[in-house]
């Protein structure tokens, strides 16, 4: 195909598919005219070019008309749905990055042909932030060209790291899910600190700014979290005492248990 005048055609147009276009636009990887977007809900189509001023359609099939490199971001119960739209049309040119959850490079192939060309990824929501992680699963005959035209889509919106095809449940439980195990952590320790007494807004703020200086610390520190865990625990101080209760709740456990099933049920999705 030669006809290609976007460099990226995204099919769907929903949180990610924008934290990704925002990102690409805020770097100036991209500009507007070359970023097209499929979207069936026609106000949402209207709220991407007011805000982005980029160009939007309701047709999917456009897409791979359009653009060499397509972002698949629609959801994965609806991959049936958007096949029919896209199989014909994509072809060996194309570059194929998908982020539907659960949904291997193999079973794309099987609803969209060319596996060659598939790029399977996990994003996580802070890349709305610019501060996600995504794990890239590559197709081994892929061109070194393309990875890095991918890696430089993703890196838009955060850190990469390339894994393996099997690890990607794992990736989809630990970062893919992991905001939502912090969400509610945080929600809850809101909570606590509130019933001590703190203002709504003073106890979101200390436990949310704690969480950030945290994660800065862990990032830039070479120490590992158990040495951190010391530095911090005073035998006998007040921060040894609120480990106790969560030994004593065996939340290691917990954790460990919370990634298992979250692992397995990416698993699951993935056999359907």
């Amino acid at each position: 195909m030669s006809n290609f005048n976007k460099k990226i055609a995204f099919v769907g147009g929903g949180n990610m598919a924008e934290a990704v276009l925002a990102g690409l636009l805020n770097k100036k990887i991209l500009l507007p005219e070359e970023i097209l977007v499929a979207e069936i809900k026609p106000e949402r189509r209207r709220y991407l070019e007011e805000t982005y001023s980029v160009e939007t359609t309701e047709t999917n099939s456009d897409a791979p008309k359009r653009a060499k490199t397509v972002f698949l971001a629609v959801k994965p119960q609806i991959l049936q749905d958007v096949k029919s739209e896209l199989k014909n049309i994509l072809s060996a040119d194309h570059v194929v990055i998908s982020i539907l959850a659960g949904q291997s490079r193999s079973r794309l192939g099987e609803a969209l042909g060319h596996m060659e060309t598939i790029v399977r990824v996990m994003p996580n929501l802070p890349a709305q932030v610019g501060c996600g992680v995504s794990a890239i699963t590559f197709p081994e005959q892929m061109n070194e060209s393309d990875r890095n035209w991918v890696r430089k889509i993703l890196k838009a919106v955060g850190e990469v790291v390339e894994v393996e095809e099997p690890l990607q449940d794992a990736v989809t439980a630990v970062s893919g899910s992991g905001p939502g195990y912090l969400f509610y952590l945080v929600d809850h320790w809101i909570a606590a600190a509130k019933e001590q007494g703190l203002p709504d807004d003073v106890a979101r703020l200390l436990v949310v700014e704690t969480l950030a200086g945290a994660a800065q610390l862990l990032r830039e520190r070479p120490d590992s979290p158990s040495e951190l865990v010391y530095k911090v625990a005073t035998p006998g101080g007040t921060t040894e005492a609120g480990l106790s209760a969560l030994r004593d709740h065996d939340v290691p456990a917990v954790v460990h248990e919370m990634v298992r099933r979250a692992t397995q049920r990416s698993k699951e999705l993935n056999k359907g």
